[in-house]
């Protein structure tokens, strides 16, 4: 019997007034930024979406991660675009000095009252080299942060993440499965197109979920009608109109081998591409799941000094993590 997947949200009060504690962002890097970019930026910088994402739940592959690499996480370590905190309390209980940058002033004013063991401030990811001094030992982007940007801006942000890590260092990221797109993957295997899956789920919902679905329905009609048209897919990319901000965003979509080729040409080499639930993702297949997470290292990392962590597993005593939570 196939199980589902619950999802458990643990909120915390949000402090009044967010926007007023926290310093102003510049213009510095807002300018440059065109079509799907610029429209992510400003619903991210707008909306106050802390009650949506104060959780300290993590996904299953997230607590893998976490626990393989900790080494790597016991250093000096970056957040981009850390949110309200949902993974950054872990990273803060692992590492020795965290730092946390995020658009979002109400995001930010959130994770300095929850986590001050943190160093948070406001910053862009789009201007990454401008919002933080590195070195770092680690880089996490979680949440699928790096699509929010065209493709052009996505392998600059890359190259960029490249520059504030140490030669040994490790970014960690997550993004969009394309082959999930198509509405032919879950996180188990191949599926039903997505409208008859979408039938299934709106037949099994409560009264008061479908009361829910029909009070966001216009609101989503509306984005739908003003994003479509700025979709468009490539050989090795997809821009999409996805559920993210009832539909009022628009995401970057990528497979596992194409994604590798990026991380070559911004000058990082892929550890490992894991599933939602934290199995491996060999080259020429495609995972399961909407998302895939991405472990990988400068290039210019030597072989004998590669992942160390990999090799050396030693029992590591966190936090309790609850799993399951929605992303952006």
């Amino acid at each position: 019997m196939k199980r589902r997947m619950t999802f458990e949200r643990i909120r915390a009060p949000v402090p009044a007034r967010a926007e007023a504690s926290v310093e102003r962002p510049t213009r510095a890097s807002v300018d440059r930024r065109t079509g799907a970019s610029a429209i992510n930026a400003h619903f991210w910088k707008t909306h106050n979406r802390v009650p949506e994402y104060a959780t300290r739940v993590l996904r299953p592959v997230e607590i893998v991660v976490i626990a393989r690499y900790h080494q790597a996480l016991s250093g000096r370590v970056l957040e981009a675009g850390c949110g309200a905190g949902r993974v950054l309390g872990y990273l803060a209980a692992v590492g020795r000095e965290v730092h946390g940058i995020d658009i979002s002033p109400a995001m930010v004013d959130y994770c300095r009252h929850t986590y001050p063991q943190a160093n948070v401030r406001l910053g862009d990811l789009g201007a990454l080299t401008e919002s933080v001094e590195g070195p770092f030992d680690a880089v996490v982007a979680a949440d699928n942060v790096l699509d929010v940007f065209e493709d052009a801006d996505r392998r600059r942000v890359l190259a960029e993440m490249r520059t504030v890590l140490t030669p040994d260092g490790i970014l960690i990221f997550s993004s969009h499965n394309l082959a999930y797109a198509d509405g032919e993957l879950d996180a188990t295997g191949p599926q039903p197109k997505t409208a008859r899956r979408l039938l299934a789920k709106l037949a099994q919902a409560s009264p008061a979920g479908l009361a829910r679905v029909a009070v966001r329905t216009p609101k989503r009609v509306r984005n739908r009608l003003r994003l479509v048209p700025l979709q468009h897919r490539a050989d090795d990319h997809a821009i999409l109109n996805d559920v993210g901000g009832n539909y009022a965003v628009l995401h970057y979509y990528i497979g596992r081998d194409e994604q590798e080729r990026q991380l070559n040409e911004a000058g990082l080499r892929l550890v490992e591409c894991l599933d939602v639930q934290g199995r491996l993702v060999p080259s020429g297949e495609v995972g399961y799941g909407p998302w895939l997470h991405y472990i990988a290292r400068p290039i210019t990392l030597t072989p004998s000094s590669s992942h160390p962590e990999r090799t050396t597993r030693r029992r590591v005593d966190f936090p309790t993590f609850r799993i399951g939570v929605p992303i952006r």
